[in-house]
């Protein structure tokens, strides 16, 4: 976790952008203390720790993927975008009966996981504690979809967890 100091910080644009868009979404302490609890200064990181890009920002300045973590602590789970296309992904942690090492399982993708218009894209996660589901969205137009797990039909019958995601809303 990036250490943050509470010096006067200065509002850069991108921190208006990431205000406004943490306020569209419900998260009023954001707003309310004016980013300040997001806000990172430009100065490196301490060593040993990383930096996550805000809103708008995403790794690579639009190239490349972001990673997010739904808010359910019940959630082993953790969700890619790439920034450039808004394509998800979505991977957990299992260790399978009698193996003592684990597996990275992840899961197929449904075409609405897939790519979107191009645009920048990044992963947002409520703070809603049982939501197991991430928001993506567009920062250049503003459109959101919730990207989740779930059990979908296959071919030929029975069910296969995928990547599925809502329409995208503004």
């Amino acid at each position: 976790m990036t250490c943050l100091r509470f010096s006067v910080l200065p509002l850069w644009a991108k921190d208006v952008r990431h205000i406004a868009l943490a306020a569209v979404l419900g998260l009023p302490l954001a707003a309310l203390t004016g980013g300040l609890a997001l806000a990172q200064t430009s100065a490196s990181p301490p060593a040993g720790t990383s930096s996550t890009p805000a809103p708008g920002q995403p790794s690579g300045g639009g190239d490349g993927y972001v990673f997010g973590s739904p808010p359910s602590v019940q959630a082993n789970r953790l969700y890619s975008i790439n920034a450039r296309t808004g394509e998800v992904s979505a991977c957990q942690f299992e260790r399978p009966e009698g193996s003592v090492v684990g597996v990275t399982r992840c899961f197929p993708r449904d075409a609405s996981a897939g790519p979107g218009e191009p645009g920048t894209y990044d992963i947002i996660a409520t703070r809603y504690s049982g939501e197991t589901g991430v928001f993506r969205v567009n920062v250049k137009t503003g459109a959101m979809s919730i990207c989740y797990v779930r059990d979908m039909p296959k071919e030929g019958g029975g069910v296969e967890a995928s990547v599925v995601c809502t329409a995208p809303a503004r």
